[in-house]
């Protein structure tokens, strides 16, 4: 059974440099996307995935505190497979920045956790990488650009009429956040990589990601 990781879009704003990386948690069914960056307090976001005979509907929130050390999310979806009945799907992922959130550049590792359940079949799956990233101010009105490329290795788990399967994959993952207004980002991605074999656990497919998102944090501030 090929399922997948879902990425949930969110906008990070830096103090001088105004970018949008997206919320993301780590429910199944989309790419994982991770930016480096992240924003003060509360973003949300909804989200679509597609690939691999399988698509995903979900919404997020992600969290960071005044000092940007870190960055929760959580989610949760709807994972419609052409072989499967659909199921809800969750998530979350932590990320934690490792350059000053004043640079241009960015540095930040993450794990993820995401499940669904199908029919008494438990799936799980756990990324752990590190992504990189570029963000670029486009004039004053707190508009930005940002991309990013993310390395990383997932670890999945099929539980199935009291069987367990379990297998590991390295992938990678690349993405741009817009932030289009001070509050508002737009995200677009792609993950690809190994594939999981023939009745194996784990992605066996390309994937794409969209996504949107809002900033609580500056949208108070406005």
């Amino acid at each position: 059974m090929a399922l997948r990781r879902i990425a949930l879009m969110g906008v990070a704003l830096g103090v001088s440099l105004a970018v949008a990386p997206a919320v993301r948690a780590q429910m199944l069914g989309a790419p994982v996307l991770q930016n480096a960056f992240t924003n003060r307090g509360f973003t949300v976001g909804a989200d679509f995935g597609a690939g691999d005979g399988a698509r995903t509907y979900g919404g997020a929130m992600a969290w960071s505190p005044v000092n940007l050390k870190f960055q929760l999310s959580v989610g949760v979806g709807y994972l419609d497979q052409s072989n499967e009945s659909g199921t809800a799907t969750y998530g979350a992922r932590l990320m934690v920045p490792v350059l000053n959130h004043r640079s241009a550049f960015g540095v930040s590792p993450f794990v993820g956790m995401g499940g669904a359940n199908f029919s008494g079949i438990n799936d799980w799956q756990i990324p752990l990488g590190i992504t990189g990233g570029y963000r670029r101010a486009i004039g004053t009105a707190g508009r930005g650009i940002s991309a990013y490329v993310s390395p990383f290795y997932t670890w999945a788990r099929v539980r199935s009429h009291g069987a367990t399967d379990t297998h590991g994959l390295f992938r990678v993952s690349a993405g741009v956040d817009a932030a289009v207004l001070p509050s508002v980002g737009v995200t677009i991605g792609f993950e690809t990589g190994a594939k999981a074999g023939e009745g194996e656990p784990g992605a066996t497919g390309s994937i794409f990601g969209l996504g949107v998102s809002y900033a609580l944090h500056h949208a108070r501030q406005q």
